[in-house]
């Protein structure tokens, strides 16, 4: 029999958050430890493998190629041996779990996709906000909240779901009425400000034929369902507008897209094992996204 030569596990999980989170701070404050506790762990696990895995510079740091390397299958293992621990006792999953989600991704997708983790787990409770507020990062009565951000939410724990690429989309009805010429008058609807759509115009070439108003929706929900009623041009992206791109609903006028600036990332305090529960939950949105949100 061949013995398994492991690192210390303390020094796993330090560098598993530093590297997660980006940050030792961060990564101290979701283990209960000081910053020199984990910058101690993370060392005795490149001594161990006897290669660096940060690259420090101060008091901020990247990781090597090696460190991104060991990163992903050991986000996976610890999410595994979570997973074995919940199985044991499938009747502890169970109780209140909280969701904040952006109002567009609440109803194009977590209501639409809900129901399988409900039948895995019949005594769960759910309750969700459809929410933007940066207040609902760090209320106390929110377990988990996924988020449209660059990753950097002081006190919590991110972990990206997935970046997102945008486009124009409309309804299949409004783009078959209309050649190329005539969609260049189309109304174009925006979510709040028209970044997104500045950021498009800006990078497409094609995009200079379109110069029809503009409509401020509030947010991106309200445009996107204006879409689908036909009203214009919306941007959408490849997150929220999946569901209704693949039934046909809505439908994208032009093939080119650009990468957004932000990403989706799912956020909770990092406390959950404390509670199955959320750990269940929390394990349902990261395999969901894994697999394309579907």
């Amino acid at each position: 029999m061949v013995t398994r030569r492991l690192p210390p596990l303390n020094a796993l999980r330090a560098f598993e958050a530093a590297a997660r989170r980006r940050s030792i701070s961060r990564a101290a404050e979701e283990l209960g430890v000081t910053h020199g506790a984990v910058s101690h762990q993370v060392r005795t696990l490149e001594e161990f493998v006897g290669t660096d895995l940060l690259e420090r510079a101060g008091n901020r740091f990247k990781l090597t190629v090696a460190g991104e390397q060991l990163l992903s299958p050991l986000s996976s293992g610890f999410d595994l041996l979570t997973a074995a621990v919940i199985s044991l006792d499938q009747p502890s999953v169970r109780g209140d779990v909280t969701i904040s989600a952006p109002p567009a991704l609440t109803c194009l997708w977590l209501v639409k996709t809900v129901g399988s983790l409900l039948k895995q787990y019949p005594d769960l409770r759910l309750h969700l906000r459809p929410s933007n507020s940066p207040k609902e990062v760090i209320a106390s009565d929110v377990d988990l909240c996924i988020r449209y951000g660059d990753g950097i939410w002081p006190g919590r724990r991110s972990e990206r779901l997935a970046d997102t690429e945008l486009f124009p989309v409309c309804c299949a009805a409004f783009r078959t009425s209309r050649d190329l010429g005539q969609l260049a008058d189309a109304p174009l609807l925006c979510a709040a400000n028209g970044h997104e759509w500045d950021l498009w115009l800006g990078t497409v070439p094609q995009g200079g034929v379109l110069m029809g108003g503009r409509h401020y929706l509030g947010n991106h929900l309200a445009m996107i369902e204006a879409a689908v009623g036909g009203v214009g041009l919306a941007m959408g992206d490849s997150v929220t507008c999946r569901r209704y791109l693949e039934a046909g609903i809505l439908v994208r006028p032009f093939a080119e897209s650009v990468r957004a600036p932000d990403s989706f990332f799912l956020i909770d305090a990092g406390d959950h094992e404390r509670r199955p529960a959320v750990t269940a939950v929390r394990r349902w949105i990261l395999e969901s996204f894994s697999r394309g949100a579907s």
